[in-house]
């Protein structure tokens, strides 16, 4: 029965939790019955299991919770402010009622009937203070896990723990039986049975670790109800979102982070977000907005508190600082804008204008930050005034074992998180370069400046005069997202995994180390905290600023490239690999082989609602697609087939050209390879007479055709024009209000026109074959080439 009851007790916390958080959810939006689903389904759970162990007071208090849950889903109850602070006062009892369960082994005696007629209340309160998002269902594959609980066990957290530490115990003994190795010269048999041995180590500390993760979503899910019940208290409307609640962290860092989330959260509620009439005064939304957002960055985790509310304002922190005498006004007229902000780190500093059963008691961030830091974190402030609060907890996945990287400077070893990594190299190598700018140092790899730090110079320490200049090494390191340095020191060692153990808190002070480790070599080894080291430093590392030079030189790179002329290699319906200038290809389009036919001796596609000439003495075979080069001049477009695009190369400089103009330009060098060039001036030669400008051509002109009575000018005349090259329309054309640049008028054969020219060409064409004397300038409507040339003559454009 004991065994029931602990498995009861740690289903049922859980089960609270999660169903704390989705309540206030579901407040938000009673609309949503899928949530609404899942509450009634956790609540039934802890009923079911209650009456199975005879635990009559969380038998009655889940039944009613059920009761009144299940009104709702049928429609006979809303679902008001009053039902569900009436429904949290009932899980605020069960949790309770757990907690004596746990510690006396029964259930305790006690009256329950006040809180279960809370929850016949009817009248409805006003609209709810807060809304909450981000806030996940138990996914699909969570509820198939609960049916299918005989494929795991509960395991005691001090029996993890328990494990846990042996396995770092053997990963210590391994490090040190290594380092025995290579001190004796061992028989390289036993080195590989050694190895193989390390490698099932490696592997079963994987998986202890892996057992220790917990998802970040634990975490989140009181949050929800702590806002609820602050906007209640504050008369605030906020609006509460998380996300990435899926991150994994190691269960002793949760639970080393869970009081400074829970504070920084309250904090942001209570003097975070203004009031409803401050905010409609200051131009916000009435309902302020906070977001819990959780990431994974390399071997660390970020989790960031945001609101939009009224932000820290710098001159007031000092002001109450002078004001508190924690520094003086010649101390705060030398500080810089980042210590300014860093004042509300001090103890016993406090932005609260008064004390409340919430915050103000000056007791709070300079706590969160000794936390934070005691587990080997930082948090950061980013801060707009007025419009709102970022609040970053950044801390390590795990604090237990960690592959680390053994570097040597000062006649010392040192050890440097691998995930926070992401490069090494000699610094004497071709690829770096190393410029003294101002009092500090910049490295350049490859283009990619980074600000330099010497380890030494950073822990106050001489250089070993012993060591070598040739083995010096730069480390670029990545302490988070955004930022990145470079790091010298003496030497690079190994790589290990490294059992991390808290340091001495004097040291852990310094700000300049995460713990403390014992590598193979049996030496103790310090691990050194990448962001503190950038701390004391005092450096910028943002990567988003970094190096105007390098930017232009990258500019310019890019600037010479694109005016590089490029080449297009394809290979050929003739097998052939051949290239073309890229400036002179519009597009390459893929189109049915039935889209090509054959017309006037000319091979021509159709694409969309245009017709283009194809190079080709053929239609192709088949009924697939045909993939086409569409040339282009400015003016006319040809389309040339080819069987594939190959790759976009640099025009290389040495041109072979041909002995002949044809469609062989000449002939190029590609990798060692000899490539053809397409002659794009031959091929439009050869395809002049059938090629149709482009409807993408500067604008043609157009020729409004006056006085058809009788439909001949859009019959017989638009067509010839059109196919001319000229835009054609007519009385009552849409196009009528663009002002023509010819006029062509169909006038009765006196010659007049009922539309004047108003500065317009006019172009008067006639029924009759004979001229009416010798001063008719009209032109008879059937000559065709009379028509063209006086069109050219007025206006030009057209095709000859």
């Amino acid at each position: 029965m004991d065994d029931l009851l602990n498995d009861f007790l740690t289903e049922t916390s859980e089960i609270l939790a999660e169903a704390a958080g989705a309540i206030v959810a579901w407040e938000a939006d009673p609309a949503d019955h899928e949530r609404l689903d899942a509450i009634f389904r956790l609540v039934h759970t802890i009923k079911g299991s209650s009456g199975f162990l005879a635990l009559p007071r969380v038998t009655a208090l889940s039944h009613a919770a059920e009761d009144a849950l299940d009104q709702v889903r049928r429609g006979n109850r809303p679902a008001d402010a009053m039902l569900v602070t009436a429904v949290l006062a009932i899980v605020d009892r069960l949790s309770e009622l757990c907690d004596v369960l746990g510690r006396d082994g029964a259930e305790p005696a006690g009256d329950d009937g006040a809180i279960i007629a809370a929850l016949d209340g009817r009248q409805a309160e006003a609209d709810p203070a807060v809304e909450v998002a981000g806030i996940p269902l138990r996914r699909e594959d969570d509820l198939l896990a609960d049916g299918q609980g005989w494929r795991s066990i509960r395991v005691p957290l001090p029996l993890l723990d328990s494990v846990m530490t042996g396995v770092t115990d053997i990963v210590l003994a391994r490090n040190e039986f290594a380092r025995m190795l290579r001190e004796s010269g061992a028989d390289p048999a036993l080195i590989a049975s050694f190895d193989r041995l390390s490698d099932s180590i490696a592997g079963m500390r994987h998986s202890v670790s892996q057992m220790r993760m917990q998802r970040i979503d634990k975490l989140f899910a009181p949050l929800p109800r702590i806002v609820r019940d602050l906007a209640q208290e504050t008369g605030k409307k906020i609006r509460f979102t998380t996300s990435g609640g899926e991150v994994e962290l190691d269960r002793e860092m949760m639970e080393n982070i869970r009081d400074p989330l829970i504070h920084i959260v309250r904090n942001a509620v209570d003097h975070g977000v203004e009031a409803p009439a401050d905010r409609a005064a200051a131009g916000k939304d009435m309902t302020a907005t906070i977001v819990v957002a959780a990431r994974q960055s390399g071997n660390q985790i970020e989790i960031e508190v945001r609101d939009d509310g009224r932000g820290l304002s710098p001159d007031a922190l000092v002001a109450k600082a002078v004001a508190a005498r924690i520094l003086t006004a010649s101390d705060a007229r030398a500080l810089t804008p980042a210590e300014r902000l860093g004042l509300i780190f001090r103890p016993g500093f406090s932005t609260a204008a008064r004390v409340t059963a919430i915050s103000g008691r000056g007791v709070g961030m300079d706590i969160v930050k000794a936390n934070v830091e005691k587990i080997g974190g930082v948090v950061e402030l980013r801060n707009e005034e007025g419009r709102g609060l970022s609040i970053l907890l950044r801390v390590p996945m795990t604090l237990t074992i960690i592959s680390g990287l053994m570097v040597r400077a000062a006649g010392q070893y040192f050890a440097i998180p691998r995930g926070a990594v992401r490069e090494i190299l000699l610094e004497n190598s071709d690829t770096v370069r190393i410029d003294r700018v101002g009092g500090g140092e910049l490295a350049t790899v490859r283009g990619q400046r980074y600000p330099l730090l010497r380890l030494e110079e950073v822990l106050g320490c001489p250089r070993d005069a012993e060591e070598d200049d040739d083995d010096r090494a730069l480390v670029i390191v990545r302490p988070g997202q955004g930022q990145s340095y470079a790091l010298s020191v003496a030497a690079i060692h190994d790589q290990e995994e490294l059992v991390i153990k808290p340091a001495a808190p004097i040291i852990m002070a310094t700000g300049l180390y995460a713990g403390t480790t014992l590598p193979d070599n049996g030496q103790p080894v310090l691990l050194l905290d990448v962001q503190g080291l950038l701390a004391a430093a005092a450096i910028d590392a943002v990567e988003a600023d970094r190096g105007e030079a390098a930017a232009a030189e990258e500019a310019a790179a890019a600037a010479a490239a694109r005016d590089a002329a490029q080449l297009l290699l394809f290979r050929d319906t003739d097998g052939r690999t051949r290239g073309v200038r890229l400036s002179v290809i519009e597009r390459v389009e893929e189109v049915p082989a039935l889209a090509l036919f054959e017309s006037a001796g000319t091979v021509r596609v159709q694409i969309g609602d245009d017709i283009f000439p194809v190079h080709a003495d053929a239609l192709p075979e088949g009924h697939g697609t045909v993939k086409l080069l569409r040339l282009f001049d400015g003016r006319t477009v040809l389309c040339y087939p080819v069987a594939a695009v190959v790759d976009i190369v640099r025009l290389p400089d040495a041109v072979q050209p041909a002995a002949a103009p044809g469609l062989v330009a000449g002939v190029v060098l590609v990798g060692g390879e000899p490539v053809e060039l397409i002659d794009p001036f031959w091929l439009m030669e050869r395809h002049a007479a059938v090629l149709t400008p482009s409807v993408e051509e500067a604008r043609r002109p157009l020729c409004r055709i006056a006085d058809d009575a009788d439909g001949w000018g859009g019959n017989f005349l638009a067509p010839i024009l059109r196919g001319a090259g000229y835009r054609v329309v007519s009385d009552g054309d849409a196009g009528e209000g663009e002002a023509p640049d010819v006029l062509l008028c169909l006038a009765a054969d006196d010659g007049l026109c009922a539309h004047g020219g108003g500065g317009v060409p006019v172009i008067r064409l006639r029924a009759s074959a004979a001229t009416a004397g010798p001063a008719d300038e009209t032109i008879y409507r059937y000559d065709r080439q009379a028509l063209l040339d006086a069109l050219r003559r007025h206006v030009g454009g057209g095709r000859p």
